[in-house]
């Protein structure tokens, strides 16, 4: 990507407003009364502190699949395990060698509680790759199935690819808001293709969106690995002081930190990843696994009646917002009903059949939809002020700052679009179609 600039260390920046911007570490919890990390029911526990990494607890029967560096999966032992890319409650992924084609790809080993049956990503593969739409689509390149001590574990090969488009990806860049504005229109057409092909994603926000990495496979795997850095290991040890177990591994891997490739490797285009929620739209769940902040207001007050194509146009607007604006538009928001009040103040007053299902309103609201707060009303934080929000970053030692904020006709553009996508009446929401029309692209 031409203008991202090279990447610094989380340490070295810090918010206008003193908010730290910490990208890769947590405080881990006070163990100082253990002489080792907590075990796990096994008797297995790490050598030290390690952050990022999967619960140990879940290598047992039905979970994760015991991995090394080096290993060689699949049936003919075609992917070379070079270092880890994440993990997720069902999964954990690793960057690969494919030595049949020479490329570097992600395999994705599911737990074992996961069947064939259970992937919607497989629905993909026999969908039209030259559609409009589909190259912003992480669509399985192989799968394969792989027996260990905890079960039979499914596996998804795919596409390579980088950092996540926020919360803090406009950092790198030396002009943010195009690029910013391209990965959202991006995202609305890989939408489109998805409504189109007649599928729901089901978890559609920034998390599940990553950018695109220009071609590896020119690279060897020392000369990769001297770009993201070596992986960083924590051995697994037992309190018997045997070997660990079958079920578990002799040390978990840290997930490395993609934006360390550098600019030359990012690329101006995105891809929709993580299909586990997707389901056909024809033959909606009774449930959703969206994070609660991108779920829409029908699926809170009605439940799982009312999901469908509409509640991933409600995530898209939230999508929309928090990529170009590199911060949620429900930001640190836990509980629904101060979620539902937040939406209010957004978006007016619900719907009379919703207005009075919601029990708690009162704590929020008189009955005209007024807010109301502690002995008095209070200014409600608005939509307006949430696009009008600027976010200044410093470099530590340093008077100089990068900004990232909106002109006020970009401003008025993107309400109007996201005002449509935020209608509370499913069915009159913008389509993802409609959106990839809009005036905010045509700036």
């Amino acid at each position: 990507m031409s203008d991202l600039r090279e990447p610094q260390s989380s340490a070295q920046i810090r918010a206008a407003d003193g908010e730290d911007l910490v990208r890769d570490s947590e405080f881990p919890d006070d163990i100082s009364c253990l002489d080792h990390a907590p075990a796990t029911s096994h008797g297995t526990y790490l050598a030290g502190t390690q952050d990022g990494v999967e619960n140990l607890e879940d290598y047992q029967a039905g979970g994760y699949h015991p991995i090394h560096l080096g290993d060689r999966l699949g049936n003919t032992g075609r992917y070379h395990v070079i270092h880890k890319l994440g993990h997720g409650g069902f999964s954990t992924v690793w960057l690969c060698r494919d030595s049949q084609e020479g490329k570097y790809v992600a395999v994705k080993v599911l737990t074992a509680d996961v069947s064939a049956d259970d992937l919607p990503d497989l629905r993909l593969i026999g969908l039209d790759k030259s559609a409009l739409g589909a190259e912003y689509i992480n669509i399985p390149r192989d799968h394969f199935s792989l027996e260990g001590p905890n079960g039979t574990h499914q596996c998804l090969v795919l596409t390579l690819l980088g950092p996540r488009v926020s919360p803090d990806i406009w950092i790198e860049m030396q002009n943010p808001g195009p690029i910013l504005r391209k990965f959202c229109q991006q995202t609305a057409y890989a939408l489109k293709f998805l409504h189109q092909n007649g599928l729901c994603h089901g978890d559609f926000r920034p998390a599940n969106i990553l950018l695109k990495l220009a071609n590896l496979d020119h690279l060897s795997e020392d000369e990769v690995l001297l770009l993201l850095g070596q992986p960083e290991e924590s051995e697994v040890l037992t309190e018997s002081g045997e070997n660990p177990p079958l079920s578990a591994p002799k040390y978990l891997v840290a997930s490395t930190n993609l934006l360390r490739l550098g600019a030359k490797y990012l690329m101006e285009q995105i891809c929709i990843i993580d299909f586990g929620e997707s389901f056909q739209s024809s033959s909606p769940p009774a449930d959703i696994g969206i994070p609660e902040e991108y779920l829409a207001p029908e699926v809170i007050i009605e439940g799982g009646a009312s999901i469908g194509l509409a509640c991933d146009l409600w995530a898209l607007g939230c999508t929309l917002f928090e990529i170009r604006r590199q911060k949620p538009l429900f930001y640190m928001i836990n509980d629904r009903d101060e979620l539902l009040a937040e939406m209010v103040g957004f978006f007016g007053k619900l719907p009379e059949r919703w207005w009075g299902k919601w029990e708690a309103r009162a704590d929020f609201f008189d009955e005209n939809g007024k807010r109301i707060g502690f002995g008095g009303e209070y200014e409600v934080y608005t939509l307006d002020r949430a696009l009008n929000h600027k976010i200044e970053v410093f470099e530590m030692g340093s008077e100089d700052k990068m900004v990232l904020d909106m002109p006020e006709e970009e401003q008025r553009l993107l309400k109007d679009l996201l005002t449509k996508l935020f209608t509370y009446t499913p069915g009159n929401r913008l389509s993802a179609a409609e959106v990839v029309q809009h005036d905010w692209f045509k700036m």
